[in-house]
């Protein structure tokens, strides 16, 4: 019994032995990495797990950051349900989104040209992508200083050109700001997709212009049969990275109008940040966050759907 003991008491040992030796190996060999992946995962979970889950809490509750917060029930939900100007708003959001219709025909027209060997390809290059580099709050408040009707640049020029008799106040009738921002955002964002585009036209193996050239496919012939279809893959990111970002994005409205005039360039994301900062009614988290979490519900709908539908366009 005692040699029997004995020998279980060795076999546990060296188990246990090699267990750590096993251990020992693996995190030699992947510690390194599984470290490096814990720092993004804990700003995930910092940055937008818990915001999330602060969110999915607010949504019953009612809280104006100052007094005790009161459990509503449903009431929040009820009240978006009948809350005509977020509705107005989601629909003003997806106007916005419009603007990609200008912005992206514009970038590719560009990257075609970049493609090619022009002469100072790279300076213009630089020009087109720097109103993204440049803070976009900086770039409104310049816009807006520009727009102004008594002094602003823009109207002193079309002025001096003779197109106009009188000074223009762009942002003080409701479509003509609202376009003003929708032309603002598209030149501000054109110039990272039009880099987007020059790398999927970098991708394309010139070989296969070059037995296009030799059957004498012309130039809109190539872009149609080569260029559109093997950029399928980047189409798709660029078309999803635009839309998305357009239907999640302020624009420059609350520089420049702060969603007015009359509501007429309150967006869904600036109505939600009203709700959290203050607008009409006050700050109310619980509702802010109520719109924030259906919006964000419609989003990931929008965003499956389009995954799907654009799945035809994987050329590989």
């Amino acid at each position: 019994m005692k040699q029997q003991a004995s020998l279980t008491k060795s076999e546990t040992a060296i188990t246990r032995q090699g267990s750590n030796n096993l251990l020992k190996r693996f995190f030699a060999k992947y510690g390194a990495a599984y470290l490096m992946l814990l720092i993004p995962v804990c700003c995930f979970a910092v940055f937008s797990l818990y915001p999330i889950m602060w969110a999915l809490k607010y949504v019953f509750y009612f809280y104006d950051g100052f007094n005790q917060e009161r459990f509503t029930g449903l009431i929040n939900f009820q009240r978006l349900l009948n809350d005509q100007l977020y509705w107005q708003s989601l629909w003003k959001q997806a106007l916005f989104a419009m603007k990609i219709l200008l912005e992206l025909p514009l970038a590719f027209v560009l990257a075609l040209l970049l493609h090619t060997r022009l002469r100072g390809r790279n300076f213009f290059r630089a020009v087109f992508v720097m109103p993204f580099i440049l803070p976009g709050t900086t770039i409104a408040m310049v816009v807006y200083i520009l727009l102004n009707p008594y002094n602003g640049g823009i109207n002193q020029l079309l002025q001096a050109l003779g197109l106009i008799d009188r000074p223009i106040d762009f942002l003080s009738s409701g479509w003509m700001a609202f376009l003003s921002g929708m032309l603002l955002d598209a030149w501000q964002n054109f110039g990272i997709n039009m880099l987007f585009f020059l790398v999927g036209l970098s991708s394309i193996p010139k070989e296969v212009y070059e037995s296009a050239d030799i059957d004498g496919a012309s130039g809109w012939k190539k872009i149609r049969y080569i260029s559109v279809p093997m950029m399928g893959r980047i189409l798709q990111i660029i078309l999803f990275l635009s839309i998305l970002g357009s239907l999640k994005s302020i624009g420059p409205y609350l520089i420049l109008t702060n969603g007015g005039p009359n509501n007429a360039t309150e967006v869904t994301f600036l109505f939600i940040f009203h709700q959290f900062f203050g607008g009409e009614s006050g700050s109310n988290y619980g509702y802010g966050a109520t719109v924030a979490v259906v919006t964000a519900i419609f989003l990931l709908i929008l965003s499956v759907a389009y995954f799907k539908m654009t799945r035809r366009m994987d050329y590989h």
